[in-house]
């Protein structure tokens, strides 16, 4: 725990001085100042932190890896959750999909289980939206939530895998992201399943900028 909490000390040090956005030049005597620490001390917890692949230290400086950012992000949606008490929304413009929503959402083993566990059969297709690149720290922060897991299933022809789910609302609708453990979307694209038609309900299009609440 008391190592723990200095590597996230060491990280928020690195943080004030910008390594989020760049690397930057600085001392382990340096940041043993500012830590009240040994300066031997420092070096060591960013050795770990580089076996970690939390940093890389190259001839430019220190800088944070997609890891640490990604850690970096999560503690701060949770703080912000806490101290200023806000609903946790995402903001972003609906796109169109795949056609993969459609047709696993008209399959029996999904069909069942989602209504099991969230009380509502679905339609079959799912609202894609790419989420604003501001707000993918939240996206981060759901999805360390304990899920809501619709199993997978076998038929004759193939396997199929497990689908994350986290309850959510648009407008008055209730709704849930799915998130499948494999997917062809990229980080940016969450997938909303719902009992109704979204777009025809909300009366949106492509393009269409939209909330979603939890």
């Amino acid at each position: 725990m008391g190592d723990e909490f200095s590597m996230d000390e060491l990280l928020l040090a690195l943080l004030k001085q910008g390594a989020y956005f760049k690397p930057v030049k600085i001392t382990t005597t340096e940041l043993g100042k500012m830590l009240e620490m040994s300066q031997q001390n420092v070096s060591h917890r960013l050795s770990v932190l580089e076996k970690e692949d939390m940093v890389n230290r190259t001839a430019s400086g220190i800088e944070l890896t997609k890891k640490a950012k990604d850690r970096v992000d999560v503690l701060y949606a949770d703080m912000k959750l806490i101290f200023e008490k806000e609903k946790l929304e995402l903001s972003g413009v609906i796109v169109s999909g795949l056609g993969e929503g459609k047709y696993y959402l008209s399959m029996d083993g999904y069909r069942k289980q989602v209504k099991e566990k969230f009380g509502y059969l679905p339609f079959p297709g799912t609202l894609n939206i790419e989420i604003d690149e501001n707000d993918m720290w939240k996206k981060q922060h759901i999805l360390k939530m304990e899920p809501i897991i619709i199993t997978g299933f076998k038929d004759k022809n193939r396997s199929y895998g497990d689908l994350f789910g986290y309850k959510c609302r648009i407008g008055d609708i209730d709704c849930a992201i799915i998130v499948p453990l494999r997917t062809h979307h990229g980080p940016r694209i969450i997938e909303i399943i719902s009992r109704v038609e979204l777009k025809k309900r909300l009366g949106k299009k492509d393009g269409d900028r939209i909330k979603v609440v939890f």
